[in-house]
């Protein structure tokens, strides 16, 4: 370890009361996620309370080293990695705060599955599910605005935000809720200051902010500014739901719950093509399901074998596989949703239809998902990068973006897979790609470009719950226009002028490659 490193390892031991930990096999550790990105941090603090967090801020803003914050780890395209010092809330800054009827305060380190599991026997619950649950945290959840495959019905984490207790970058703290406040006048001073300038930045710009946007359910990529200015004044929340850790470091969050369902019904539809499948998705969604999924054939070809039980529910004959479920207040009422459902599709000549009428064959559908998810991100055999896997577009044009995205790929030679969230549009493809294989390696760059300018002419995101990080903060200026990138450079330069807070993402290079610190491992 260099002198530097150890200077500033020591410095920052005198100031918290959390671990700090520089030796050569936590920075490795912390040098990955669940990307394939690989960057050595400086060190890792693991902060004990908010003061940690602030000294951390404070100690770095002052020494000019970069601080990357991160939950579970499972972020998919880079957000969590970085050279600077990696302030880890998932050891210490997880508990749950407080719980009323209606919302919960917790705090940013806490896992999703855990913080139900506590809210379960008060009969509510965190509706966003990202299928990383078990693993996820609510601050990283928070960060990039997850959302998973009941959007349908509850939408993305920033729906559920009532209000963020963060840390600015030069360690003031606010609370911030739908109007300026905090608990003192300095913070308060601090707060209305940063509301003044990003009013007078954003306010001016509205019509065209809400015309660039995209035209989708789900947008996880750059700063929410369209929903920060929607309203009768400025929602700093939206603006900060999303942004990565770039603009502030989350240290708390009061969330809205909601109430559990009593009873759940699901459903399969298979069909021949995918124009036959968006149509029963346009039509199943006047229904009102709480989730449409979407599995091409290799997808869920590859859960075969698993169990005799989940090996019947794959139909080889079949192009796609939908799974509608909807949540009610009692089993007969699903069933006449299931029903309506059936009679609903008929015109759409599905290939079989089979309802899951109780919790066993939900339970075999889960199951399913789950060992297809292991064997393509945990096999080697499969390779499965994770770099056009997010996007997001009007449900509607989703055949010909299916249609336009396989053509590129297949150009290439790059087998791939399609499955995720139908009724948003929410397309995630899995590419088995060898970076050691030249030929591969160098078609990234290009096949990601071609995608990109596909979606941007679709209207559709780039994101629409797993965020931008390393891999896709170089096509922003692209899909959203010089003019609505130049507001997103002006709001991270408002809020950290230093450019410390997870540098690089959001507001990074454009027009180059994301072909930087990978990981061959």
């Amino acid at each position: 370890m260099t002198t530097v490193f150890k200077t500033v390892e020591s410095e920052l031991r005198s100031l918290i009361k959390g671990d700090c930990l520089f030796d050569a096999k936590t920075r490795k550790q912390y040098s990955r996620a669940a990307s394939w990105y690989a960057i050595l941090p400086v060190g890792v603090v693991f902060p004990r309370g908010e003061r940690d967090v602030q000294k951390a801020i404070q100690f770095c803003a002052e020494n000019n080293i970069s601080v990357i914050p991160r939950g579970g780890g499972t972020g998919l395209a880079g957000q969590a990695v970085g050279m600077g010092i990696v302030l880890d809330f998932s050891r210490y800054m997880n508990s749950t705060r407080a719980v009323t009827p209606t919302s919960a305060d917790v705090e940013p380190g806490i896992v999703l599955d855990e913080l139900n599991q506590q809210l379960r026997e008060r009969d509510v619950h965190f509706p966003v599910d990202p299928v990383s649950g078990k693993l996820c945290t609510i601050g990283g959840m928070i960060s990039t605005n997850a959302a998973g495959p009941h959007g349908v019905k509850y939408g993305s984490t920033k729906d559920h935000v009532e209000s963020l207790r963060i840390v600015f970058a030069d360690g003031n703290i606010a609370d911030v809720t739908d109007e300026a406040g905090s608990n003192s006048h300095q913070q308060s001073e601090k707060l209305s200051g940063m509301r003044s300038q990003i009013e007078a930045l954003l306010l001016p710009h509205r019509e065209h902010i809400l015309r660039r946007f995209p035209n989708v359910t789900k947008n996880s990529s750059g700063y929410n500014l369209k929903d920060a200015v929607s309203g009768k004044s400025l929602d700093l929340r939206k603006l900060l739901v999303g942004s990565e850790g770039t603009l502030a470091v989350i240290v708390g969050a009061r969330l809205r719950l909601s109430r559990l369902p009593k009873a759940r019904i699901g459903a399969v539809a298979y069909f021949s093509d995918y124009a036959l499948t968006v149509q029963a998705t346009l039509r199943a969604l006047e229904l009102l399901p709480c989730a449409i999924e979407i599995m091409d054939k290799t997808y869920f070809l590859l859960g075969r074998g698993f169990s005799p039980s989940t090996d019947s529910l794959i139909d080889s004959d079949a192009t796609t596989m939908l799974y509608f479920e909807f949540e009610g207040e009692s089993n007969e009422e699903l069933h006449e949703c299931t029903a309506r459902l059936a009679e609903s599709l008929k015109p759409y000549h599905p290939i079989r239809l089979t309802v899951l009428k109780d919790k066993d064959e939900q339970r075999d559908l889960l199951e399913l998902r789950e060992a297809v998810s292991k064997r393509m991100n945990l096999e080697e055999t499969f390779g499965k990068s994770s770099f056009i896997e997010d996007v997001a577009v009007p449900v509607v044009t989703m055949p010909e973006y299916i249609s336009r995205l396989s053509e590129i790929l297949k150009r290439y030679g790059i087998e791939f897979s399609i499955y995720g969230h139908a009724g948003s549009g929410n397309i995630h493809c899995g590419t088995f790609v060898d970076l050691r294989n030249r030929r591969q390696y160098h078609s990234i760059d290009l096949v990601a470009t071609e995608v990109a300018e596909v979606v941007a002419s679709l209207g559709g995101t780039l994101s629409g719950e797993h965020g931008d990080g390393f891999v896709r903060t170089p096509f922003l200026e692209r899909m959203y226009g010089p003019e609505v990138y130049g507001l997103f450079k002006y709001v991270k330069e408002l809020f950290d002028p230093q450019n410390i807070l997870n540098p690089g993402k959001i507001v990074g290079p454009q027009h180059t490659s994301i072909l930087h610190d990978i990981s061959f491992a």
